[in-house]
């Protein structure tokens, strides 16, 4: 079929005359117009209007939107600020309260080790009265075995055993309520501090008529300021003895005897500063305690 068998001839007459070839489309559309009812509208070809979404039924996403907020919310044991880290480990005392930031620190803020400042910022964060007293009641801690002195000047870590207390809390490591004193151990003096416990003398240290408390080329050991250092001063003594190490009772020992006892409790997060500075190890015979030669030069340094 020809394009002239698909064209026919329109012709209109009134007002104005129109005549033009259309296609057969187009002459079967005009018909069908002339043919409906006046008035009525008769949509021309055209585009198709793009189509609607479809309407979905009143809070049909609310749901998966709740949901997606509880996923999104806090997990089960993530700790969201300071203020929940006192509240999970129902920290009541200063001492307790400044172990659990340095909880915080370590779990949610990834962070080894800390100052005080970092402990005062907490205070602040969790809008806690800070004490008048900060460096006395962080020192409790730190005699308490809770927190240790780090590697650096002014830096400290937590403690093992202080390290689950958001989780696990302070009953752990509070004494028992109402506990009696023990009879066997001395007196406080008159700065309230405990003395000492007197210990047998060690085997090791059985056949020295002395202990000298100086070492050449090292500051006297009333002179080391932290408790790790003085742990490092001992081994060196017991390097200079020709000892081969010191077990931490043996240590306990020395350093009471020198002026300023090292507690066995404390002895081993001492000990893990050391070595994590590689400033002592442990031999694989006796599990004894040694210096090495980096621990050697650190001495000096001080």
């Amino acid at each position: 079929m020809n394009q002239q068998e698909n064209e026919v001839h329109l012709a209109l007459s009134g007002r104005i005359v129109f005549e033009q070839d259309i296609s057969v489309a187009q002459g079967a559309l005009v018909i069908s117009t002339l043919q409906s009812s006046s008035g009525a509208d008769v949509p021309l070809p055209g585009p198709e209007p793009p189509a609607l979404p479809p309407v979905t039924a009143s809070g049909a996403e609310s749901e998966p939107r709740e949901v997606l907020a509880i996923e999104e919310g806090s997990r089960p044991g993530q700790v969201e600020g300071p203020r929940q880290a006192l509240e999970r480990s129902d920290a009541k005392t200063i001492t307790e309260k400044m172990t659990a930031f340095a909880a915080y620190l370590l779990h949610a803020e990834g962070r080894e080790t800390f100052t005080q400042s970092d402990i005062r910022r907490l205070f602040q964060r969790a809008r806690e009265r800070l004490p008048s007293h900060f460096s006395r009641e962080f020192d409790k801690a730190v005699r308490a075995g809770w927190i240790h002195e780090g590697q650096e000047k002014g830096q400290c870590y937590l403690s093992d055993s202080a390290s689950n207390v958001i989780e696990d809390g302070f009953s752990g490591l509070r004494g028992r309520p109402g506990r009696k004193r023990d009879s066997s151990a001395p007196s406080a003096g008159k700065s309230g501090r405990k003395k000492a416990r007197t210990v047998p003398v060690p085997e090791v240290f059985a056949e020295f008529d002395s202990i000298p408390s100086e070492i050449d080329g090292v500051i006297p050991y009333h002179r080391v300021g932290l408790k790790r250092d003085k742990l490092l001063w001992a081994l060196q003594l017991a390097r200079v003895l020709d000892l081969p190490g010191l077990q931490s009772t043996e240590v306990a020992w020395l350093t009471d005897r020198l002026g300023d006892a090292i507690p066995t409790r404390d002895m081993n997060g001492h000990f893990k500063g050391l070595q994590r500075s590689g400033y002592a190890n442990r031999s694989m015979i006796g599990n004894i305690m040694r210096i090495t030669e980096s621990g050697e030069e650190y001495l000096r340094t001080l």
